[in-house]
């Protein structure tokens, strides 16, 4: 009853359209989700989020495999349920979870360098290539 007789007492304080925007406001707010939404969804929506935070954090540039892509899914699953989880014990085994499968990615091969020897050799064949035959 004191519910239903709340919003009829601040409609009738003076400034009272200030007051009932703001408490539409509230009372709009206080919906948790809006329709088609639901505790599935807004996992999902989550998941998503940490999934591409932890690809731009591993793999700026692209170039991870299957199973790379596989494993930054499950440790993102893994932090998700970490953040919205209320047990300490729970949490902390969904976090060292997540941490093992993002120690288990491989970064993208980085081109490879030629070492000195590789060089020396290249150089080498080069002068022979460029010597004239007599000398």
């Amino acid at each position: 009853m004191v519910d239903l007789l709340y919003p009829v007492a601040i409609s009738r304080l003076s400034g009272s359209k200030m007051l009932e925007s703001g408490l539409e406001k509230r009372l709009a707010n206080l919906v948790p989700m809006k329709p088609g939404q639901n505790r599935h969804t807004t996992k999902r929506e989550r998941i998503a989020a940490k999934l591409a935070e932890l690809i731009a954090e591993y793999f700026p540039s692209g170039g991870y495999s299957v199973m790379d892509a596989a494993r930054l899914k499950l440790a993102a699953q893994h932090y998700v349920d970490a953040e919205t989880c209320r047990d300490p014990v729970t949490r902390q085994r969904a976090t060292r979870c997540a941490e093992y499968l993002l120690s288990k990615l491989r970064p993208p091969a980085a081109p490879r360098i030629p070492s000195a020897a590789d060089q020396a050799a290249l150089a080498l064949e080069l002068l022979q290539k460029q010597l004239p035959d007599g000398v």
